[in-house]
């Protein structure tokens, strides 16, 4: 239809001009850019609506709003050119369209459109994003709790309702009780549910930035509280739809006005929970629920719930137990943590002593609820065996509910040696998880998940509290939330202090004055701090104990010299310090074995590196196209490196690589295929096995093709190779030793050379991706082996024919390959292919199959024939 109207637009001008003297010179040229652009913008109209189709089938993606506006303005469009269309034969079209102006307006907006689409970062959102993340949920014991639960969802289902608050005593189940209602509200209903922890040290501004955290605005360019709640208002009612609004652990009250005021927007319920009946009263809450504690058989069978049903004890066992569970006064939090923490104990000598230890705990003292919750948590604490202990400590100092990264928290483990005794990273790894597996096991941690992140786990706020009472004087852990807005030397230091966390605040500078006196202060960290630009060159001078100094994600510039005396550092962490342009000579940090500079802008390597003898993680990814080159001659005196990021921007010496013994993950870029084939020989008969993601070409891949992959080798993940404007017309076949997952070749030239009879699939390998390679006819040169792949894409392939080379499927074959793992199956712009050449019955379990823009496509599958000699398609898996 569009070809059709611009060539009549075209023939009704000509014959205008013909019949006026107006100048129709600029018209031509307007029409055809008009034309061109229309084309692009119903194509990417195209590609838009088959990825949101496929994104959104699973129930748990949802279009993007700004997305589901822009197919508004494209059918817009198309729907205006077909009027137009219509007007063709008008009387003064010619003139109304191109001399009125309306075409120009048309052009424009085809131009806007355009210029959107181009900017898309994602088409679609998680379901979670927009409705709430659905919480895993503790199974909970008592009459009381299951009538709380329907009370609450009859007053939800209430329109009249419009606020419930919920309060109890610290650890009775508050927010295990409401977590409840909210996965009840994401499995049951559509509503959208909010969920915000407020914590006792609170401002109004720190509970204003969370609820837009929640409900994706950014009020951080602006500081005004009362136009910040304007515009949280505003956002609120821009929902259009019912949603509930929970605040967790509201210590006292606060004006909702400043926060939104959500009760003033339709269909806006609002649940609080609090230690205080009082702050229900404050908040005008019209419901109000009181958590009560369990009674002695609802405490027992919690008690039996956590340790074990299948654990069998004795009647003189059980009767100890019960007298256990009796002294936590009917407070789940006091049992579960006490029950925990006896998993696995039977013998009735260890249950007597742990009573004992338990009276001796809770005795003396006042006889306050809160004082015998701490002394019960502290007891379950201090049961646990010496490493135990110390892993257990490091999760408190993270700010309150706050999800911690597995990966990060090992991390941790590692630097501080409580996982020493194992010789490769991957088994330190691997000690690591079993430690927060039992930390967890014994109910002192809950295993929680970020979505489409890392495992991670948090701690119950009332347990971190107790954790940190434990610790008062050697260890400090001040604000979070972006609470803290500057630092006082007074307020802080001490010569006792040992760590101090004062992580997710909004610290902008470190004061000039008399340094910290802290020389026992062994852990400083400062990381997401985003605002932080300046520390003054005073500042470590009285910090000579210091071994972990994490600065990641600061507005950091210049590092003060006085960093180069920390002679006893073991780990510096500068990661997404995006300014960071000055690093300090480093060669007194013998000591040193993980830094951490991946993410800054830092041109060169920092002086004195070469004696780091002691260095095992070396990261320097992504160093947003500022390093120049990594020296030659650097990583052979750095012999007891495990992992090493290397920029893909810089080329990386494979022939100081090839030195590292130790070497078990390596991220980086090789110039060709020899030198990758020399870094996959090197790690042959090595000890430990090597993960790795490689670039392999002269250019660096870039940003706006560059996968997802690479992230994953950081949790131990999969390893992958990406070949970017590679030649293979004479290159050496391609070594993919067994493990690799994932494996894309991008603008390559000569890859029938590469894809050759020499050239094996791994069984390991899960994805493939091919695009705008040419001299490529097929994939597999013979169909005698199947291969295990789960995902191929193949797009922009001029010579592309089929899956296996042509002669072999005509000629001499024992059936066809077998694809039996394959899930997605994406070909493009591929215009030699005619089929693909292979039946049904080689794709089990295929998900999704997209031929697009194959010009010449005359089959894509194969009939075949079932009983009775009936043609038959069957792909039972099918989605799109």
């Amino acid at each position: 239809m569009k070809e059709s109207f611009f060539s009549k637009v075209r023939e009704l001008l000509a014959d205008y001009a013909q019949r006026t003297v107006t100048r129709i010179n600029e018209f031509p040229t307007l029409l055809d850019s008009l034309q061109r652009n229309l084309h692009s913008l119903i194509a990417k109209e195209s590609d838009v609506k088959d990825q949101i189709k496929l994104a959104e089938q699973s129930g748990k993606r949802k279009r993007k709003r700004e997305v589901e506006n822009w197919l508004t303005e494209v059918q817009y469009i198309e729907t205006k050119l077909l009027t137009l269309e219509n007007e063709l034969q008008s009387q003064g079209f010619i003139s109304r369209f191109l001399i009125g102006g309306e075409a120009e307006k048309l052009k424009q907006r085809v131009d806007e459109l355009v210029d959107q689409s181009q900017h898309f970062s994602e088409l679609v959102l998680d379901v979670y994003e927009i409705r709430g993340e659905a919480f895993s949920i503790t199974k909970m014991l008592g009459k009381s709790f299951e009538e709380n639960v329907e009370r609450i969802w009859r007053f939800l289902v209430n329109d009249k309702v419009s606020s419930i608050g919920i309060y109890g005593m610290g650890g009775v189940g508050k927010t295990t009780l409401t977590k409840h209602i909210h996965y009840r509200l994401i499995e049951e209903t559509q509503e959208c549910v909010f969920w915000v922890t407020v914590s006792r040290k609170f401002t109004v501004t720190m509970l204003q930035d969370k609820i837009a955290h929640v409900i994706k605005l950014d009020l951080s360019d602006e500081c005004n509280e009362d136009k910040r709640a304007a515009r949280l208002h505003g956002a609120l009612l821009s929902l259009n739809e019912k949603f509930v609004l929970i605040l967790d652990d509201l210590w006292e009250g606060v004006s909702l006005e400043k926060v939104g005021d959500p009760l003033r927007v339709d269909g806006c319920q609002l649940i609080i929970t609090t230690r205080s009946l009082n702050v229900c009263r404050q908040m005008n809450c019209q419901e109000i629920i009181e958590v009560e504690t369990l009674d002695k058989d609802e405490a027992w069978d919690l008690f039996g719930e956590i340790h074990g049903r299948q654990t069998t004890l004795n009647l003189q066992v059980r009767e100890i137990a019960k007298s256990m569970a009796e002294m936590c006064d009917g407070l789940p939090l006091s049992i579960i943590t006490l029950a925990g923490s006896m998993r696995g104990e039977t013998v009735i000598h260890a249950w007597r002593d742990a009573m004992e230890e338990l009276r001796e705990s809770v005795m003396g003292g006042n006889d306050d609820m809160d004082d015998k919750v701490f002394k019960i948590i502290k007891y379950s604490i201090d049961r646990l065996d010496p490493t135990l202990r110390l892993c257990f400590l490091c999760c408190s100092l993270y700010q309150q509910d706050h999800k911690i990264p597995r990966s990060e928290l090992i991390k941790n483990f590692i630097l501080e040696e409580f996982v020493d005794g194992r010789t490769s990273m991957k088994s330190q790894f691997e000690k690591g998880h079993s430690i927060l597996d039992k930390l967890v096991s014994l109910c002192l941690l809950e295993s929680t998940r970020v979505v489409d992140q890392c495992d991670s786990v948090k701690m119950h706020d009332l347990v971190r509290t107790v954790v940190l009472k434990i610790t008062e004087g050697k260890t400090k852990v001040i604000g979070g939330n972006c609470v803290l807005k500057g630092i006082s030397n007074e307020e802080l230091w001490s010569k006792d202090l040992e760590t101090i966390s004062l992580m997710h605040n909004d610290i902008n500078e470190i004061p000039i004055g008399v340094p910290p006196n802290c020389p026992n202060l062994s852990t400083l960290l400062l990381q997401r701090n985003l605002r932080l630009r300046f520390i003054p060159d005073s500042f470590f001078s009285q910090m000579r104990s210091l071994r972990t100094l994490n600065l990641s994600e600061t507005d950091i510039e210049v590092l003060p010299d006085s960093l180069s005396n920390l002679e006893r550092l073991k780990a510096l962490i500068l990661e997404n310090c995006a300014s960071l342009v000055y690093v300090p000579y480093l060669g007194k940090m013998k000591e040193v074995t993980q830094l951490d500079l991946s993410h800054t802008s830092i041109k060169e390597m920092p002086r004195g590196m070469e004696k780091l003898v002691d260095l095992k993680f070396l990261s320097m990814k992504n160093a947003y196209n500022k390093l120049e080159i990594f020296p030659t001659g650097l990583l052979p005196n750095l012999e007891k490196l495990q992992c090493l990021h290397i920029p893909y921007e810089v080329v990386a010496p494979i022939e100081d690589i090839e030195c590292l013994q130790q070497l078990e993950e390596f991220e980086g870029r090789v110039r060709n295929v020899r030198d990758f084939n020399r870094f996959v020989k090197s790690r042959e008969n090595r000890v430990h096995s090597v993960s790795y993601c490689i670039e392999v070409g002269n250019e660096h891949l870039g940003d706006e093709e560059e996968d997802d992959y690479a992230d994953s080798v950081e949790c131990m993940g999969y390893t992958s190779v990406v070949f970017f404007k590679t030649d293979f017309s004479d290159e050496e076949v391609i070594i993919l030793a067994n493990g690799i997952g994932f494996v894309k070749f991008y603008e390559c030239e000569g890859l029938s050379n590469c894809f050759s009879d020499g050239f094996e699939i791994p069984s390991s390998l899960h994805t493939l991706e091919i695009k705008k390679c040419g001299k490529i006819e097929c994939i597999l040169k013979n169909d005698r082996y199947s291969v295990a792949l789960e995902h191929v894409t193949l797009a922009d392939l001029p010579d592309f024919t089929g899956v296996i080379h042509k002669q072999n499927v005509e000629g001499a074959f024992v059936g066809p390959p077998r694809f039996s793992s394959l899930k997605s199956l994406w070909i493009s712009d591929c215009n030699k292919m005619k089929k693909l050449g292979l039946p049904a019955s080689v794709f089990p379990n295929l998900e999704t199959l997209s031929i697009k823009r194959c010009l010449d496509i005359e089959e894509i599958i194969e009939d075949e024939e079932g009983g009775g000699n009936i043609l038959t398609i069957s792909l039972p898996k099918l989605k799109w």
